[in-house]
């Protein structure tokens, strides 16, 4: 039996700490860190809760495991690889204290990591002829990397230095704009306000520097560092060509021109290499710029090549990575549709709890939910597994009706959001192909589509200004399908709302005590789930 444990995670200055153990081939759980310490992106943090938490979904100790996979090349950070083990050993005492022994460590390539997360959400038919492209702020000392599988291992094409990285751009543009780190989405969000392109001319531009391999490192200045100097440079360089001091229109320029500036270069990187490909992988922070991918699914289409883009793209999946890297065919691997791979709470528990705090909890339909929805309530949703990756993907939710500006407004205001930003739909299938009809459809929320302004209403609530949507297409039956499906009966939209469970600042809810002290903070209308509702 081979049992892989992945974990991520920097202390003292790391983000999205997290852990995921795949056994004998299979995922089994992974938990971000961030939903059990209830510190988004868990800056700084160990992943110890998480790592006891899929520890404890799969029914193992620590002394079962047999390999502890880190997505990091301590080398190639200037961090000798003892000191990186030694943490890991740490980290699996502190877990398990008990544990007659600790698994032996293994490093995987930052950027190889990304790309098994991708790859593992490939059709495992497509895989011979599957090219993956990695972007990100940085790596270790680098900033992405091209490769293509073959005969079950990645041959790297090309590695992206620092000073040309496409992610500390736009990190350095969502700065500029007043935005914080992890803040890119509105940065993507605002750009559909934008209209002066003439911009991208005066942006400063980053340099397209590859090479076949990454380099050695050998400066003083860690990788780390650089990286801020180099964010830092690029915001005193917009400064310097626009000032510190702009409008909303002006910002919107600005994030239209980068906007813009970053999708042709990810789409010169894509023409580069499709050719002779079944399938793209994706992966890495950049590939959550859902504008960036809808160029590229479309770019994909016109070439008959399918694109992958994970739900775990950025480093939420790195741990995940990590852990099919690890395993003995990490080839093997098929994910396809699985992002429930947190804790499942059973319906059961779930009303017993709420009732313990004092919540009228009722036993309900689909249809009772849905008609409390069209009278405008907001709704948290919670049901089966938690999700795996940022988005919101109807497990952690709040729901409402779609086709409401009233409530799109109102959601926003409870979540603390920007009045400007988009929310989101999930739909079926073929509610997607009567409304985008030239689009790529996305189960997980990471293409924008174009809507088709000649159908009738039943999106406004969810259409952005610029005539796009991100839908989550969902495909899967289940008791979150079922509930689209009475919306659609109801409305005749075969649509919902779907955004994040969680107030401004705060992660995804992931237990049922989470999910009420959030909706309570933020006001929402009702709790409910499978076959149970609750009123606030």
């Amino acid at each position: 039996m081979a049992v892989v444990l992945g974990v991520n995670g920097v202390d003292g200055h790391g983000h999205d700490a997290g852990a995921a153990l795949a056994v004998n081939g299979r995922l089994v759980a992974a938990v971000e860190e961030e939903r059990l310490v209830r510190v988004k992106r868990a800056f700084g943090l160990p992943p110890l809760r998480a790592i006891r938490e899929v520890l404890a979904l799969a029914g193992y100790t620590m002394s079962d495991v047999d390999t502890i996979a880190y997505p990091w090349e301590p080398a190639t950070m200037g961090v000798p690889d003892d000191d990186i083990t030694a943490r890991l050993d740490y980290w699996c005492r502190t877990v398990d204290p008990d544990a007659g022994r600790t698994p032996d460590p293994r490093f995987i390539p930052h950027h190889e990591a990304h790309a098994w997360a991708g790859l593992a959400f490939t059709p495992f038919d497509l895989r011979s002829q599957t090219g993956v492209i990695v972007l990100d702020g940085s790596g270790e000392s680098t900033s992405g990397a091209c490769y293509r599988l073959c005969g079950g291992r990645l041959e790297q094409l090309w590695s992206l230095p620092q000073h040309s990285s496409v992610g500390i751009f736009y990190e350095a543009v969502t700065q500029y704009l007043g935005f914080r780190w992890g803040d890119e989405g509105k940065t993507m969000g605002l750009a559909a306000y934008g209209r002066d392109r003439a911009l991208a001319k005066t942006h400063p531009g980053m340099s397209d520097d590859r090479a076949p391999v990454a380099p050695p490192f050998t400066s003083a200045t860690s990788p780390r560092r650089r990286h801020e100097e180099l964010r830092a440079q690029i915001v005193a360089e917009l400064v310097a060509l626009h000032g510190e001091r702009l409008s909303f229109n002006q910002r919107a320029d600005v994030a239209f021109a980068a906007q813009h500036w970053l999708e042709e270069r990810v789409l010169q990187y894509v023409a580069e290499l499709v050719n002779g490909l079944r399938a793209l992988v994706l992966s890495g922070g950049v590939a959550l710029n859902c504008t960036a991918n809808s160029k590229v699914a479309a770019y994909c289409r016109r070439h008959d090549v399918q694109l992958v883009i994970p739900p775990t793209a950025s480093d939420t999946g790195v741990a995940l990575g990590a852990a099919v890297a690890a395993s003995p065919d990490p080839a093997a691997f098929t994910l396809c549709d699985e992002v429930a791979l947190g804790r499942a709470f059973p319906p059961e528990l779930i009303i017993k709890q709420l009732r313990t705090v004092g919540l009228p909890v009722v036993q309900c339909e689909p249809a009772d939910i849905v008609r409390a929805l069209t009278s405008g309530t907001i709704c948290g949703w919670l049901e089966g597994g938690s999700e795996i990756g940022p988005r919101s993907l109807g497990h952690r939710s709040i729901v409402a009706r779609p086709d409401s500006t009233p409530v799109r407004d109102r959601l926003n205001v409870l979540k603390g959001r920007e009045s400007w930003r988009p929310l989101a739909p999930s739909l079926t299938p073929d509610e997607f192909t009567r409304n985008f009809p030239n689009s790529s459809p996305s189960p997980y929320m990471l293409i924008a589509a174009t809507y088709d302004p000649l159908v009738p209403g039943g999106l406004e609530g969810v259409v952005h200004v610029d005539g796009t949507a991100r839908p989550q297409v969902v495909h899967t039956d289940g008791v979150y399908r079922n509930l689209i499906m009475a919306m659609g009966a109801e409305i005749g939209t075969e649509a919902l709302v779907c955004t994040s469970f969680n107030r401004a600042g705060e992660p995804l809810v992931y237990t049922s005590a989470d999910a009420v002290l959030s909706a309570k903070h933020m006001g929402l209308d009702l709790l409910a789930g499978d076959g149970w509702m609750a009123p606030l």
